[in-house]
């Protein structure tokens, strides 16, 4: 007998396994057919929640993106009066989202990105929104508070979220292999970059 599923129940699973197939196999090598055979539900359940494979891709994507969002958006909240501060808890809690959720990591960042960071004449063009429009926004507010030269702010601001996403390729990866709290090691290096 199969598994009865409330329909946000299903949806969410297609999203879960369809992320474990992209990872696995690539866009080559995923259908619904496979993710529904992931689920074991018929080959037309994922149609009831999804168009085509196109669209729980595309779904998979605004998924992931919105919660790496959400959790840098989170420290802004926590520590709205700390621009500095923001920094470093942003810094840490990206590198914590990247080990903790190395599935979608390895989506994020080792597959085509398709939410670029543009940049123009050194300035930034499409960074109001999401996760980097998060950073971004943090950094500003910190770099007026040191009274930085704004023309320093993208290659500061850029430098920054680069060192952060090596160091989380290098836990996520096992290349820095760390006896102690990664997450002090990080707010460490972090503290002493900026």
């Amino acid at each position: 007998m199969g598994r009865k599923y409330h329909h946000g129940d299903l949806k969410q699973e297609l999203i879960h396994n369809g992320l474990l197939l992209i990872n696995k196999e690539g866009i080559e090598g995923f259908s619904l057919r496979k993710v529904a055979s992931m689920c074991g539900v018929s080959h037309n359940a994922p149609y009831k929640h999804f168009k085509d494979k196109d669209g729980l891709i595309d779904e998979i994507i605004r998924e992931v993106w919105k919660k790496f969002y959400i959790v840098l958006l989170e420290v802004t909240e926590l520590y709205s009066n700390e621009p500095k501060l923001q920094i470093v808890e942003m810094g840490k809690a990206y590198v914590k989202f990247m080990v903790e959720n190395p599935e979608y990591f390895k989506f994020m960042f080792l597959s085509d990105n398709p939410y670029p960071i543009k940049i123009e004449d050194d300035k930034f063009l499409n960074a109001k929104a999401g996760a980097f429009g998060v950073f971004k926004d943090s950094s500003e507010r910190y770099f007026m508070g040191i009274n930085l030269n704004k023309d320093l702010y993208m290659q500061k601001t850029l430098t920054m979220w680069s060192m952060i996403h090596g160091i989380a390729i290098l836990i996520v990866k096992k290349s820095i292999e760390y006896n102690g709290d990664y997450l002090a090691l990080v707010e460490r290096m972090i503290k002493t970059s900026i």
